[in-house]
């Protein structure tokens, strides 16, 4: 009769001590804008709707006249806003009637030239259509995405630097990447950025020099590291 023989198998378990480090990996790029945007703004108000509409849009049109005079097409002059709404009137705190206040906002963009911006100020301002101005500078389609790229390599590496330090500092060794997290940051690249505002017309100074400041893009990226002993 055969005999059943059990062998206990004896398995060693190693425990080692392991832990997990958060970083945050940070960087920073400046860079010149290639793209700058003008926003003008027309308001007009008045005691009629028909007046306001009217009046506003031939300030509107000698604008528009104004930019294609220097090159820009109808399908490059794009209506940002267009707003008409009813206020009511008063006088010595006591209500006089109604006014209509008609705003409309017009954008144009183009490719970063000092001397472009300085013609397209002193010739889109004059006291015919006396918008108000605001300036935007920012990165071209192309540059955005160098820039990103850019951001997202030094963000990591600066991450892995940040690891490196933490662990060799606390006696630990980096054994690799259990998470990454990206996107959810508030330091996303941001293509613009305002500049300026002004509320008179550019006419009136024939500005000479106009330099854009440097954009500074910032991004972020989360990294949890894996380390041991």
């Amino acid at each position: 009769m055969k005999k059943l023989i059990l062998i206990p198998i004896y398995f060693l378990a190693i425990l080692t001590a392991s832990a997990q480090l958060n970083v945050t990996g940070q960087a920073s790029i400046s860079v010149q804008p290639e793209r700058t945007i003008v926003t003008y703004s027309i308001n007009e108000t008045r005691d009629s709707y028909d007046e306001a509409i009217s009046t506003m849009t031939k300030r509107i049109d000698a604008l528009t006249n104004a930019l294609t005079k220097i090159g820009f097409k109808k399908e490059e002059i794009k209506t940002a806003n267009f707003n008409i709404r009813q206020n009511r009137k008063y006088r010595q705190s006591e209500p006089k009637g109604e006014e209509y206040v008609a705003s409309q906002t017009l954008e144009i963009r183009f490719d970063h030239s000092t001397k472009r911006l300085l013609e397209v100020l002193n010739k889109t301002t004059s006291d015919e259509s006396a918008p108000s101005v605001s300036i935007a500078f920012g990165m071209s389609d192309e540059q955005e995405k160098t820039v990103k790229n850019q951001l997202i390599q030094k963000a990591v590496a600066d991450a892995r630097a940040k690891a490196e330090v933490i662990a060799s500092a606390t006696g630990y060794q980096i054994k690799g990447i259990k998470e990454i997290n990206y996107g959810g940051s508030s330091n996303t690249p941001r293509p613009y950025a305002t500049n300026m505002g002004m509320m008179k017309s550019f006419a009136e100074s024939d500005m000479s020099n106009f330099e854009a400041k440097d954009l500074t893009i910032s991004d972020q990226v989360f990294i949890s590291y894996e380390i041991d002993k």
